[in-house]
């Protein structure tokens, strides 16, 4: 079965780009050795950028891609381990229920709502069993445009809308909000009513 919360076209589209963009990074990555040679001022910065972009695209198709039954809570503790390590950011699981499917892609979307707001590393705590996620660093920020689309007052959106337009989407499926706190230091989102 296909997640019902985009339509089958989305889904393939998605996982068709997802796809075309990961089959050039896998041939950069068997030409490493030549790109070190070749340029070994600029190797390292070039394979990090292959690995950053690599797990990014793991995430994503993790989150909008799958059955029913996928992700698994662990599929998805590890994509964000994984992600969390880019951006120093310490990750803390509060114990939870071995949550599938859908409401895992919605748990994805709320953590990489908080890795991106942590530009100087910090933490998140998520507590899948009560549908929140804390961030908290020397720097927390959120755009007006991503709260905006989170809560669902988006009048003409735009590619940096997107992700919230998709969090607030999938929330309503779930006959929930996400209602989000915001500070200079702490970001709270969290599902109403779980």
């Amino acid at each position: 079965m296909s997640n019902p919360y985009l339509t089958n076209e989305a889904q393939l589209l998605y996982a068709k780009i997802l796809h075309d963009i990961a089959a050039p990074l896998g041939a950069l990555t068997l030409c490493m050795d030549d790109i070190k040679n070749a340029l070994p001022e600029s190797a390292e910065l070039v394979e990090l950028s292959i690995e950053t972009l690599s797990k990014r695209i793991s995430y994503w198709r993790l989150m909008v891609t799958g059955s029913e039954q996928s992700p698994t809570y662990s599929d998805a503790a590890t994509a964000i381990r994984s992600m969390a390590k880019l951006k120093s950011v310490e990750i803390t699981f509060v114990h939870s229920e071995d949550y599938q499917g859908e409401y895992v892609r919605l748990i994805l979307a709320l953590v990489l709502i908080s890795l991106e707001s942590l530009p100087r590393g910090g933490k998140i705590i998520i507590d899948a069993d009560q549908g929140n996620v804390t961030a908290s660093g020397e720097k927390c920020y959120i755009s007006k445009e991503l709260q905006d689309a989170i809560n669902g007052t988006v009048d003409v959106p735009s590619s940096r809308h997107s992700l919230g337009m998709l969090i607030c989407n999938w929330a309503k499926n779930f006959g929930t909000a996400v209602n989000l706190e915001h500070e200079p230091t702490k970001l709270v989102l969290a599902l109403q009513g779980q």
